[in-house]
């Protein structure tokens, strides 16, 4: 392990509270459960103005050679790496190449035309409505890190989807298919590989001189630490067997990650222009603004700004963040599913970054309390009308729950609130508003609830098709749940929500019925791939 204490270098007035040795072992403290060199670790890197203050390394880098994790170890960093697909779309569009509002079809024609234009800008803020082809890929059976994906077989399972989630620019939903879009937009446009396009703009001129994109697997990577994942009983093996690209796959040191956060940040990369343009929140068509800017989250935290974004790939966790007031970078990579990259990065951050804010807490409110017609009135089955998923408020001594258990508080102006959001109940279900940001409604339509009987579950047996999934499965009643067997995968086991819906974990599926109540086919929703149209066989 290898350790880099610059004392001169840190802001005074922490050194005025306390030694620099202590802050050290502050740091150290923090990543102590890391340290065993007998299991995977992390590295950690923390710079100042653009000078670096404080570097670590922890556990083991391959277990099999006992090899331990060093300050130049190389980690896959996740989505940490999208901020520099989104970069390379701003260089280019300096460059006069292309424009953020540009038609996506204007350079992946083969994209379907969804009735609405579908732009970079879009694509770059996740408001495109795109669904995320490693969702649709899990769908099929064949989720990440089972199959050797590239660009081009993300590009194939994109353009086989004859929906969207939702209408271009009307919604945030997280979608790594608008980075792998991005990366192969940067190819088409520059005429080069994105690998080679990132080395020769990005990485060269930030000093990155260890990182380098994930394009081939197979490619001997020196230095580079085994990803693991750690199940109940033992830790396994979790690399990233794939080369899609650009939605992730950066490999890099966290060292290189704080110099590129320096130099991003200090404007060296195409100017102030072009910097504005990284930080600028994405705005819906509507006008209202939401807080993902281009690769990156923009928040504060104990009163400061903060400009930051997560990873993870398999088994590699990793985060960036950046105060800019106080010219701050810390940079988390690891090599275990273990690891908790937010959680982690907040801890650290705390010891640089003091609460400037003194909020007092807000007055609990009450319990909703209502007359027991009213509660059994309010209890029951809703669906959200975008995912169809459902959930189930429940009456428990006099007091409405939703589904963690918490209860419907009433609060002083007669709003109801439950889990930070309001609640408005109407004769066909309710509405969630959320406060923000960014500031957005749902609807939950009250629905029956499922009787739930094996003879009942029998109307829905049979074969369904998917074009957008490429796969067919088969329902099949097993006690008072349904089966979904798809060969040559595990069974999932589905059980029944409100009428005509069902859930298992992670998914859920609502069957759809013509004017005559036949059952036609099924929608699935998993995760950031909504409504997947199954289709169901002659019988």
């Amino acid at each position: 392990m290898k350790l880099l204490l610059l004392l001169g270098l840190f802001p005074l007035q922490l050194l005025a509270q306390s030694n620099f040795s202590d802050t050290a072992r502050q740091i150290e403290t923090v990543l102590k459960p890391w340290s065993n060199p007998n299991l995977p670790g992390m590295s950690v890197a923390i710079s100042r103005n653009g000078q670096l203050i404080y570097a670590q390394a922890f556990g083991a880098a391959d277990l099999e050679h006992d090899v331990l994790n060093d300050t130049a170890t190389i980690f896959e960093a996740g989505s940490v790496s999208k901020q520099f697909t989104a970069a390379a779309i701003l260089l280019l569009e300096q460059d006069g190449k292309l424009s953020q509002q540009d038609d996506v079809r204007k350079y992946i024609p083969e994209l379907p035309d969804y009735g609405s234009v579908i732009t970079i800008y879009d694509l770059i803020h996740h408001q495109s409505g795109l669904r995320d082809w490693g969702s649709v890929a899990e769908v099929e059976g064949w989720g990440r890190g089972s199959r050797a994906h590239t660009n081009a077989h993300a590009l194939q399972i994109i353009c086989r989807q004859t929906a969207l989630n939702n209408p271009p620019g009307t919604e945030y939903i997280y979608s790594n298919s608008n980075y792998n879009l991005m990366a192969i937009i940067v190819e088409r446009v520059a005429k080069t590989s994105f690998a080679q396009f990132c080395k020769d703009r990005i990485f060269i001129p930030a000093g990155m001189t260890h990182t380098s994109w994930r394009n081939d697997f197979r490619q001997v990577v020196k230095k580079r630490a085994v990803a693991y994942q750690q199940t109940p009983m033992v830790l396994k093996l979790s690399m990233p067997f794939e080369d899609a690209h650009g939605n992730g796959g950066m490999l890099t040191t966290a060292s290189d990650l704080v110099k590129w956060a320096a130099f991003m940040h200090g404007g060296k990369l195409g100017g102030k222009v072009l910097l504005d343009r990284q930080l600028e929140l994405g705005r819906f068509r509507n006008g209202k603004v939401h807080p993902y800017a281009a690769g990156l989250r923009i928040s504060t935290f104990n009163g400061r700004d903060q400009v930051s974004h997560s990873g993870a790939t398999a088994g590699y966790r990793a985060n960036l963040d950046y105060f800019p007031e106080l010219g701050l970078s810390i940079a988390l990579l690891s090599n275990t599913s273990s690891f908790s990259p937010v959680q982690i990065a907040e801890k650290l951050a705390r010891i640089f970054v003091p609460d400037q804010l003194r909020i007092s807490a807000a007055a609990e409110p009450e319990v909703y309390k209502a007359d027991p017609a009213t509660q059994k009135k309010l209890a029951g089955w809703y669906r959200d009308d975008r995912t169809d998923e459902g959930i189930f408020l429940q009456v428990s001594d006099s007091t409405l729950l939703m589904p963690n258990k918490k209860p419907v508080y009433a609060a002083k102006d007669g709003k109801l609130m439950a889990n930070g959001y309001q609640l408005l109940f109407e004769k066909s279900g309710l509405k969630r508003i959320d406060f923000g940001p960014p500031a957005d409604t749902l609807q939950f339509i009250k629905e029956p609830a499922a009787i739930g009987s094996p003879e009942e579950l029998k109307q829905f047996e049979g074969t369904y098709s998917s074009k957008d999934a490429n796969t067919t499965i088969r329902i099949k009643v097993s006690g008072k749940q349904l089966q979904h067997i798809q060969e040559p995968t595990a069974l999932v086991q589905f059980a029944p929500t409100y009428k005509d819906g069902f859930a298992a974990p992670g998914s859920n599926i609502r069957f759809v019925r013509d004017k005559k109540g036949k059952i036609t086919g099924f929608t699935l929703s998993v995760g950031r791939a909504r409504r997947i149209w199954f289709s169901r066989s002659a019988i």
